[in-house]
């Protein structure tokens, strides 16, 4: 065998070895341990993870004090909304989705805004922000606060619904503002 015959066999050796070196490397960085521990004893808690939005008629609840009909452009309806905790557990939650549901007429686009505590008058909303109002014609994803409820909490929200418009066509809209909630267990 020539000398570069032998150089090239050194080389392609050298490669194949680099080749499998890395082949091997790569296969073995995976996590190849586990780990067991016995207890001698545990005792598991269940709750129960309950929000009661109103009078906790349906998910996603359709707020009644919203409903619109006979309703002009540009009025305002605003009433207060009981939210509480009646499960076992405390509990977090937010706004997820809000809008309007149509009955009848015309698709109708409504702007909703929120606040937590403060008065349910007519004017500027009071309290703390609930939640980014939204300009919506159907029910459309919110950017809610997370709020906390202790087992058997409650809070209340007052809620605007301003009809902005209503799409062209014959006849009036008739419509209900839904709601839907997340919630999450906050560890007692």
């Amino acid at each position: 065998m020539s000398r570069s015959g032998l150089t090239r066999l050194v080389v392609v050796a050298v490669a194949g070895l680099v080749v499998a070196l890395s082949l091997a490397t790569v296969r073995s960085t995976g996590a190849l341990w586990s780990d067991r521990a016995n207890a001698a004893s545990a005792t598991a808690t269940t709750g129960a993870l309950t929000l009661v939005a109103g009078s906790g008629s349906g998910s996603p609840y359709q707020f009644p004090g919203l409903s619109g009909s006979n309703i002009l452009t540009g009025q305002q309806i605003q009433a207060p909304l009981l939210i509480s905790n009646g499960g076992s557990t405390p509990l977090r939650y937010r706004l997820t989705a809000a809008g309007p549901v149509l009955t009848s007429g015309p698709a109708a686009t409504v702007v909703l805004s929120g606040a937590v505590g403060g008065t349910c008058g007519a004017g500027t909303l009071t309290g703390t922000a609930a939640f980014t109002p939204i300009t919506t014609s159907t029910p459309a994803p919110a950017t809610g606060v997370w709020r906390t409820l202790a087992r058997g909490a409650s809070e209340t929200w007052c809620v605007r619904s301003v009809l902005q418009s209503v799409a062209t066509g014959t006849g009036s809209s008739t419509y209900k503002v839904a709601f839907t909630f997340g919630t999450e267990q906050i560890r007692p």
